[in-house]
């Protein structure tokens, strides 16, 4: 009774859906076809736990090794239809690369950008020196190491087909006398030269940037900037990657990411969420207004034949320490989609009109109802059992899938 209940109220509100849109100039049928086709990546870490600077805190919800944490992507995809690739991270998931392809096949899934570790201590060369930095580390003989694990990164790359090396840099700075900032130019350029050149015409590099943390000084890649500087320096297939969490407060990330896409370097982006600093927050969990104006730019980006969204790297990259980090990622999944159905939901023509007009009343209400009055979970759900998943894949999770909080056995259920 209640599932014909929801069915019904389902079809009123997609009938509303149809009715909005088509009175903004876009129909139901174009919205979904662009939903069902668009993909985020998923990491590899995102289904362990995470935890503070005091704890973590096991609940048994999480993955327990690669295996598991794969198998957890499987489950994630099969739910939502949107999530076929997982970005990877290395030393961290191991060096069984074989058998990393092998648990990869076996649940449909593909391998997403190739994340190199500056910041993880191990044998060798990149030991506790990695504490001065990778690239810009005074020691030649450390910089030489991590050179050659971002080059032995590509060979991984190449393994699993990936395409894509997506590189973040601890280097930086705490103290005026540390390094000097010249030399930490000089030792970035020349580093990432080496990296960039071992690249094959079909692969491409993604640069991202951080403004503090663990470098509170003079953090080497800190901005949007730094990293375009970079790019245009190293050549065509370096592009910028934004993390929503990378940015001072009241930072406006739709404008960097406006600048990039005009600039044709935009690469792709880390999607996450966040109050203070770099929280790693679920995706749209604190601010889902953000996310949809950043999406009301790659859309009206597409629309100016500037870059289609198809071609932007999207991926979520959150820390899972409190709940069910499946859960949050069928979360982050949700209201990513949202967010998207949303920007295509803004009247383009009339929007243009009110801003030549200089009616900044009339062009802020329109994206507000874009934002507020589109009826988007109709739109989600249909298109998703149009295409043979659950119309709701967090309930469907747990109602189904779901192992409780405190058990001894990390989830390993897998859909049939």
């Amino acid at each position: 009774m209640l599932e014909k209940t929801q069915e019904k109220l389902r079809e009123q509100q997609l009938a509303i859906a149809e009715k909005v849109l088509a009175s903004r100039g876009m129909s139901l049928t174009e919205v979904k076809e662009k939903l069902g086709a668009f993909r985020v990546e998923i990491p590899s870490w995102g289904f362990g736990r995470s935890g503070t600077r005091y704890a973590t805190y096991v609940d048994g919800t999480e993955a327990a090794s690669l295996r598991q944490k794969l198998g957890l992507a499987g489950l994630c995809y099969r739910l939502t239809g949107a999530t076929p690739a997982v970005a990877m991270i290395f030393p961290w998931d191991g060096d069984d690369y074989d058998l990393i392809r092998q648990c990869l096949k076996e649940e449909g899934l593909q391998a997403g950008a190739i994340n190199p570790s500056s910041f993880f201590p191990r044998p060798g060369p990149l030991d506790y020196r990695l504490k001065w930095g990778s690239l810009t580390n005074p020691a030649a003989e450390v910089r030489r190491a991590y050179v050659q694990h971002q080059l032995d990164c590509i060979g991984i790359m190449r393994h699993l087909n990936s395409k894509t090396l997506s590189t973040w840099l601890h280097d930086g700075t705490n103290s005026p006398g540390q390094l000097s900032l010249l030399e930490q130019t000089r030792l970035l350029d020349e580093g990432m030269q080496q990296i960039y050149d071992a690249l094959r015409p079909d692969e491409r590099m993604l640069i991202e940037y951080k403004f503090f943390e663990p470098a509170f000084y003079a953090t080497a890649i800190a901005d949007w900037g730094r990293s375009y500087a970079l790019c245009q320096r190293l050549g065509d297939r370096a592009r910028v990657l934004v993390d929503l969490g990378h940015h001072p407060l009241g930072t406006n990330i739709e404008q960097i990411v406006a600048n990039l896409q005009s600039f044709g370097k935009l690469g792709g982006f880390h999607f996450n969420d966040r109050k203070y600093a770099d929280d790693d927050l679920t995706t749209g969990s604190i601010d889902p207004f953000q996310l949809f104006r950043i999406f009301n730019v790659l859309v009206e980006a597409e629309i100016l034949g500037l870059q289609k969204v198809s071609d932007v790297e999207f991926m979520i990259d959150e820390s899972h320490y409190l709940k069910d980090p499946l859960e949050e990622m069928l979360e982050a999944v949700d209201n990513i989609q949202r967010a998207y159905v949303q920007a295509l939901a803004v009247d383009r023509q009339v929007w243009a009109d009110a801003q030549k007009n200089g009616d900044a009343e009339a062009a802020d209400q329109l994206l507000k109802s874009a934002f507020f009055d589109t009826p988007v979970t109709a739109i989600l759900q249909t298109t998703r059992l149009e295409r043979g998943y659950p119309a709701d894949p967090l309930e469907e999770y747990r109602s189904k899938h779901k192992k409780r909080a405190g058990s001894q056995t990390p989830p390993l259920t897998r859909a049939a």
